[in-house]
């Protein structure tokens, strides 16, 4: 399966999710999926059993560990992904919009920046996390700020 593909799926606006053995697709904007998401959709499709392993994997939580305080459920962010965390959070957001992707114009930065902060609080199992977006995201924005 193609690195991305669930991300990309999560930018355009599904929530996508395991229900038993089959994936899930919620679309989860007021307006009607782009044309380009069935495309992505077809693919997810082809490649259904590496998907519902990768799935699979961003849901670990075991009993005991929902059970435990939230410090102690918080794993610690792989060190690359935590340098990119840390330049992150000393930013300050652009005063004027911009293209994130040729595709994907932010109107609001100081409102993007915002919720890219509350989700790296969410940690690793925050929902655009464990599908990749939020690391993807920041990648994106540090290739577009150097």
């Amino acid at each position: 399966m193609r690195a991305g593909l669930l991300s990309e799926l999560s930018v355009i606006g599904y929530e996508i999710f395991l229900q038993g053995e089959n994936i899930r697709l919620k679309y989860q904007r007021p307006d009607t999926p782009p044309e380009s998401a069935r495309l992505l959709i077809d693919e997810l499709r082809k490649h259904k059993a590496e998907a519902v392993n990768i799935l699979k994997m961003g849901d670990t939580n075991t009993p005991t560990e929902k059970s435990q305080p939230e410090a102690n459920v918080k794993a610690a962010w792989p060190p690359d992904v935590q340098t990119l965390l840390n330049w992150f959070l000393t930013l300050d957001p652009p005063k004027e919009p911009f293209h994130l992707e040729p595709h994907r114009r932010i109107v609001d930065p100081e409102k993007f920046y915002s919720a890219l902060r509350r989700e790296i609080g969410a940690g690793q199992r925050g929902p655009r996390a464990r599908m990749g977006t939020l690391q993807c995201d920041l990648r994106k924005l540090k290739a577009y700020l150097n």
